[in-house]
């Protein structure tokens, strides 16, 4: 039986948020978009390619032979599903795969990544049985950290992230030239108590503000921020490509023998994608490292969690627009590590 456009609302409670009327027209179902919707996010949630049949729904929906109680029926278990992803915790193996892939975004070397691409940048169905194929794509890694070298000893290199609406993004790192200009930049700000300041820059109007930016710009900005941690990153950055680079070399030779059978090209991916992980971690970690920004930062408007390593603990996944935290998926599982990390004494 075909439903008019125009649906009542039932008066039977019902304990999820269902919307009841759920088209108006065919055009304009957004029970329609509802299954869409669903379907879309399962599917960037595995980053796999798949083809999903839509026929039967759709001609179903687009009929307009579904009845009032099925709709309701499919609205009440995609939102008591969504209910239950925010209250369930992330698993500790979905929490490592996020760190695994913003790691593998931000240097060259994944097999199943692709910094160049603007779209599909992650693709874990790509074909790799492709002799080709295997080794070209190693010899194009290290390549581009070498590249990656010149650009960090510059104005730095690009990488991706994914930010909070699960989309790869690109960033850029700020190299040594890019911190020796900053550098200049907020001495000559500073000197000249604002005059001398870069366009959009907040200027002082009085002396006791003035007197703040001196301080700010000579002592934090230049001396802490560009020489004190600035400088180290940089060498850090052209140290990890350097590492990088030799690695995605040294794949050839596994992809070049037991990269001819399936189980070889598996085998060789983990091991060279964690290896990376790995230098990554060490890179993090080490003093001056991005992972040492974030634990140790200070928030004073957070009180006693804006204290260090708390800071951090208690700072969300997502959403910080602060640069320590906007380019990282800051699940639980990255927060310990790094923490952890942190409290060494002694780092390799």
């Amino acid at each position: 039986m075909i439903e008019s456009s125009k649906v009542g609302k039932s008066s039977k409670p019902i304990e999820f948020d269902v919307k009841f009327g759920a088209y108006s027209s065919r055009e304009t179902s957004p029970f329609r978009k509802i299954i869409y919707d669903e379907v879309e996010r399962c599917d960037r949630e595995l980053n796999k390619r798949q083809t999903y049949d839509y026929d039967t729904v759709t001609s179903r929906i687009e009929g307009g032979a579904l009845s009032l109680l099925e709709r309701n029926a499919f609205e009440t278990l995609v939102t008591n599903t969504e209910i239950k992803k925010k209250i369930q915790p992330m698993s500790l193996k979905d929490q490592f795969q996020k760190y695994k892939e913003d790691q593998l975004l931000s240097n060259p070397g994944g097999d199943h990544f692709d910094l160049d691409k603007k779209t599909h940048v992650i693709d874990y169905q790509g074909d790799q049985s492709q002799f080709a194929v295997r080794v070209g794509k190693d010899m194009k890694d290290a390549g581009k950290n070498i590249i990656n070298i010149f650009k960090d000893f510059g104005p730095g290199a690009p990488f991706k992230y994914i930010d909070k609406d699960g989309l790869v993004q690109e960033g850029k790192k700020v190299g040594l030239g890019g911190t020796l200009v900053s550098f200049f930049k907020d001495m000559a700000s500073g000197v000249t108590l604002g005059k001398c300041a870069p366009e959009g820059e907040k200027l002082p109007t009085n002396a006791l503000e003035s007197t703040k930016h001196f301080f700010k710009k000579i002592f934090v900005n230049a001396l802490f921020k560009d020489v004190v941690v600035g400088v180290p990153r940089s060498a850090i950055h052209i140290s990890e490509n350097a590492v990088l680079a030799c690695m995605n070399l040294a794949e050839v030779v596994p992809d070049a023998t037991i990269g001819n059978c399936k189980k070889g090209q598996e085998i060789t991916t983990e091991v060279f994608d964690d290896a990376q992980v790995l230098v990554d971690f060490v890179a993090d970690i080490v003093p001056m490292g991005e992972a040492g920004a974030r634990t140790m930062a200070v928030t004073f408007k957070k009180g006693l969690k804006g204290f260090p390593l708390i800071n951090n603990i208690t700072s969300p996944e997502h959403g910080t627009t602060d640069e320590k935290w906007r380019y990282v998926r800051n699940t639980p599982f990255r927060k310990t590590i790094e923490s952890v990390a942190t409290l060494i004494p002694i780092r390799i």
